[in-house]
């Protein structure tokens, strides 16, 4: 074989290797779908059930399946569905909170850490992730996994892609649900999809397409193809020729490399082609797919689902039902005997119903029993056990139980419901770290150029970066958007990501508020967090108002000693702020004093800070605090001089003031250039500074 190969050219050793790399895709299908046939048909068999189809079965002789039946009455009650609805909005009720730590601890490892968490913030946003999630956690209860597909599309948007447990074969020996791991990680993956011919042909990566021909196949697996056809008519026969499509398949296969490490080869193929389509060999040993199990399975991918158990309960209360049903019909119309050949017969009109019968004959209504009480309290059994084994109860579904009144007690009692799904709440938050760290992954190698990124906090807040991956290069490390100036943050790989999925706080809307305020009295929690958790919008507005009136009332109407000295009136700050912004609004330029309330000041004249000559009058006065607090802390020396930028011209400081600064009053101003800040009233403003002892201002 050897001297064989030799004697082979390149080109024919190339085919020869397609040829046996297609095989062994083919052979590793079949191994992956042997493997998987009793699940397939119990997949399809809890499919119709939720769906609906109750009394839906099988007959082996016609291929087919019967949906409905002329024997008695059938009454589907569709609690399996109710009860999985509400299983998966507990579990996803709260949205999950990315936290990225960096793996080492340097200031720009932290900066990238906290922005890569804000973007995988946008990014579940962008991508819908939300909905996806309660996908996964849909084919998690009813097949037992979830799966999603990563990728990126040519404009950085990533991808993430629901694939069907039915399209997805794994390596039977898999027996983690992190299929990527190097230990106990699966050694092949498959995935089918139905693609349009024309997109298979006009693709410019796929190679082999001569002759390719439409299969029109709906599904790979058999009972997948089977619940189509029967649930969506999809096997109904019609003209094709304008939407004709192939079933196309991809193998991702591990290889092992010279060095040890691990690569995966993507393998396109059809079955009517014996070479690939396509042959690549990825830079990475991930597989671009993350799995969500359903419940805690050891040392194996597949498991039973939750749903197995429930759907005998349901079977036996839609018996019931349906029992209690025909009854109460048949008791509501009646029974009787009558003889034979009565000439009995019914004429509705006007006057009502009139039975008629010939003379002689009887005609007699045959007593009906009472329903035992025994089947309403089997079904009452029934539902109780349905309660305790699917994990919800009636508070799930905002039932009062029994009496009960207290928002503690059915806070307590939803808490407990919400801990029978523990194993999928964890299960979901080691499925949401993978797929974070995926997510990074796909960032830092594909964003190559800036993108802006946007948030919104929980207090509605919009934040705004510019953002690359790590392999991407940015010529400037900050960046213009509108009037802002936004930063550049660098996207990394090397992240440790964790995700909490939950609430720190209560399972109902009053108890949560109970326990924030609750939190807030004892500061455990500031006020932005409590309005943020409480739902407020607008929360940076709200926290400066309140520390706004916070500095007012702190005041205590204070008298202006500035004002007291000059004028010899007591007038507070409030009320001097007040009117100083009345006389600015007039175009009258106010000077600030060292002994004013700054924060006061500040506070009022903040309500008018669009006026140019307010804005300026708000400078002196932050002017004055720097002072003040540089004084404090560093103490000027006696023979340096004081500092004089915003200072109006000739203003003295106070003596408390003045001995912070190493002397008395300031010296004249030196005269003002073309960039000298300009102190004087306007030309043309007509009315000297604000005087309180004109009654017509106050």
């Amino acid at each position: 074989m050897a001297k064989q190969d030799t004697s082979l050219s390149e080109v024919e050793k190339k085919d020869l290797d397609d040829r046996r790399l297609k095989l062994k895709c083919f052979n590793l299908e079949a191994l992956a779908t042997e493997n998987r046939r009793k699940f397939d048909w119990e997949w399809m068999v809890r499919t119709l059930y939720v769906r609906g189809y109750h009394f839906a079965r099988y007959n082996d002789k016609s291929n087919t399946v019967i949906f409905s039946s002329r024997t008695g009455v059938k009454l589907p009650i569709n609690l399996t569905a109710l009860h999985l609805r509400g299983v998966r909005n507990q579990v996803t009720s709260f949205e999950p909170k990315w936290e990225v730590l960096p793996n080492i601890t340097t200031e720009r490892a932290f900066d990238n850490a906290r922005y890569s968490g804000k973007t995988l913030d946008y990014i579940y946003e962008k991508s819908h992730i939300k909905r996806k999630i309660k996908e996964a956690v849909t084919d998690a209860l009813i097949y037992s996994i979830g799966i999603w597909y990563f990728d990126i599309a040519k404009n950085g948007r990533v991808i993430i892609r629901r694939v069907d447990p039915f399209d997805f074969y794994a390596d039977p020996n898999l027996n983690s649900p992190d299929i990527s791991d190097p230990e106990d990680g699966a050694e092949f993956v498959i995935i089918t999809h139905q693609v349009a011919k024309e997109a298979v042909l006009k693709n410019k990566e796929y190679e082999n397409t001569e002759g390719l021909q439409a299969d029109n196949l709906v599904a790979s697996a058999q009972y997948k193809q089977f619940l189509l056809q029967v649930t969506k008519n999809n096997g109904a026969s019609g003209n094709k020729e304008d939407n004709q499509t192939i079933m196309v398949k991809e193998a991702y296969l591990r290889e092992r490399q010279e060095s040890g490490d691990i690569k995966i080869r993507m393998i396109t193929y059809v079955d009517q082609v014996e070479k690939p389509l396509q042959n690549a060999l990825l830079d990475t040993d991930k597989y671009p797919f993350e799995v969500l199990q359903g419940d805690i399975y050891p040392g194996g991918l597949y498991g039973e689902a939750w749903i197995k158990n429930l759907i005998p309960i349901n079977r036996v209360i839609d018996a019931l039902e349906s029992h209690i049903f025909e009854y109460n019909h048949l008791f509501a119309r009646g029974r009787f005997v009558i003889d034979k050949n009565s000439g009995v017969r019914l004429i509705v009109n006007e006057h009502g119903q009139i039975i008629e019968k010939n003379r002689g004959s009887t005609v007699t209504s045959l007593p009906i029993s009472p329903l035992p009480p025994s089947p309403e309290a089997q079904i009452d059994r029934m539902i109780r056990r349905f309660e305790d084994i699917s994990g919800l109860h009636d508070v799930s579904f905002g039932r009062m139980p029994g009496s009960l009144r207290s928002g503690t007690a059915l806070a307590e009692l939803k808490q407990n419901d919400a801990s029978n799904q523990a194993d999928l709440i964890d299960n979901m938050q080691d499925f949401l770290c993978r797929a974070g760290r995926k997510i990074l992954n796909l960032v830092a190698e594909n964003w190559t150029t800036t993108k802006l990124v946007s948030v919104t906090g929980l207090g509605g807040k919009p934040e705004y970066f510019m953002a690359i991956g790590e392999d991407g290069k940015a010529k400037k490390k900050t960046f213009k958007y509108g009037e802002k100036e936004l930063p550049l943050a660098v996207i990394g790989r090397e992240n440790e990501v964790r995700v909490q999925v939950g609430s720190w706080l209560a399972y109902t809307k009053e108890a949560r508020q109970e326990k924030l305020k609750e939190f807030y009295r004892l500061g455990a929690i500031d006020q932005k967090t409590f309005l943020e958790h409480a739902e407020f919008a607008d929360i940076d507005n709200i926290v400066k108002r309140t520390r706004e009136e916070q500095v007012l009332q702190s005041s205590g109407g204070k008298k202006s000693e500035s004002i007291q000295k000059e004028f010899g009136i007591d007038i507070d700050d409030q009320a001097l702020a007040m009117a100083e912004n009345e006389l600015m609004k007039d175009g009258i330029q106010q000077f600030a004093h060292a002994q004013d309330d700054h924060d006061v000041h500040i506070t009022i004249h903040e309500e008018q800070a669009n006026d140019p000559l307010t804005a300026e009058h708000i400078i002196e006065h932050e002017n004055y605090q720097k002072w003040v607090t540089r004084g404090k802390t560093q103490p000027v020396p006696e023979d340096q001089g004081i500092p004089q930028e915003g200072l109006p011209q000739g203003q003295e400081l106070p003596p408390e003031l003045a001995g912070m600064f190493g002397g008395g009053g300031l010296p004249p101003a030196p005269p003002q250039g073309p960039e000298t800040f300009q102190m004087s009233p306007p030309v043309g403003a007509g009315a000297p500074p604000f005087n309180p002892n004109q009654p017509t201002i106050l």
